[in-house]
């Protein structure tokens, strides 16, 4: 059973998710990546969650988003529940999309963290020796800050009298602690965005590999899998923060929090419906209204 989460307001966070077996079924063609941001822009519409950057490799995807009305949850079910539909409708498929595995949730402390990160989803097709710079990526890598896209509605699997949008808006948008004039907030970004970038040039360089290149990417099978090597059942990081005593306290903050929840749920499973848990609980709270604690002073 996967560990309970904190889901609180304003917090931000990356997500990634694998495609079952590694397989390549969003390999980038101009469907592929209009399903991807329609998903991904219909379900940020619904709960309110911001998209600071966005990227859909071949077989995975990562985003970094702040969920300002604790909705993280619904908003991945939402996304990947219309993406592994519309995709299967799309490639003719039966059998699951995503991977097993829980979509991975890393909480991102701080504003310095969520740049970090979002310099690291923007080169991720570099890193992967797929493409030399960002902009030649064929698929998803939305990252600009300001950019905003109307996606429309996918012509199969949506019913337009079942309530989906005939178009929807996906925007990159700045964390909300950033304020005012958005202009060194991009500078910052593009800054980090070129020093990942130049970090995984020099590095495939090094290994002596060159960059498969857009036409490569694109010539793949959706039935393949991808054949790098992966370590089977690492953990996936619930925080990550670029300051060791940030990440030091928030992860005690974590394990108080499991002990607490654990603690509680215990008294409910002997008949204590008037038991309390800690803040931030969200299954509970929302799947059996459960009492929860407010925030803290």
């Amino acid at each position: 059973m996967a560990q309970p989460r904190i889901i609180v307001p304003g917090a931000s966070y990356l997500l990634t998710r694998r495609t079952h077996q590694r397989v390549l079924r969003l390999r980038p063609d101009s469907l592929t990546n209009q399903i991807a941001r329609y998903c991904i822009a219909w379900a940020a519409m619904k709960t309110g969650v911001l998209i600071h950057s966005l990227v859909i490799m071949s077989n995975h995807e990562h985003l970094t988003v702040t969920d300002p009305n604790a909705l993280l949850p619904d908003f991945i079910r939402e996304a990947h529940r219309a993406m592994a539909k519309a995709m299967n409708a799309a490639q003719g498929q039966w059998e699951n999309l995503w991977a097993v595995k829980p979509t991975g949730v890393t909480l991102l402390p701080t504003v310095d963290d969520v740049v970090d990160k979002i310099a690291y989803t923007a080169a991720n097709p570099v890193e992967a020796g797929l493409v030399e710079v960002p902009e030649q990526w064929p698929g998803v890598n939305d990252w600009e800050p300001g950019k905003v896209l109307v996606v429309e509605r996918p012509s199969l699997y949506f019913d337009p009298k079942g309530g989906s949008p005939e178009a929807v808006k996906l925007e990159i948008v700045a964390p909300p602690q950033v304020q005012g004039d958005l202009s060194d907030w991009k500078e910052r970004i593009h800054e980090a965005v070129e020093t990942k970038v130049k970090e995984a040039q020099a590095k495939i360089r090094s290994e002596g590999r060159a960059f498969a290149g857009e036409s490569a990417v694109r010539r793949r099978s959706i039935r393949e899998c991808a054949a790098s090597f992966e370590r089977k059942r690492e953990l996936c990081p619930a925080v990550s923060a670029r300051d060791g005593s940030v990440r030091k306290r928030r992860l005690a903050e974590l394990k108080e929090f499991r002990r607490s929840y654990r603690a509680a749920k215990l008294e409910w499973t002997q008949g204590n419906r008037h038991v309390a848990f800690p803040y931030g609980t969200w299954w509970m709270r929302v799947h059996h209204k459960a009492n929860v604690l407010s925030a803290p002073p």
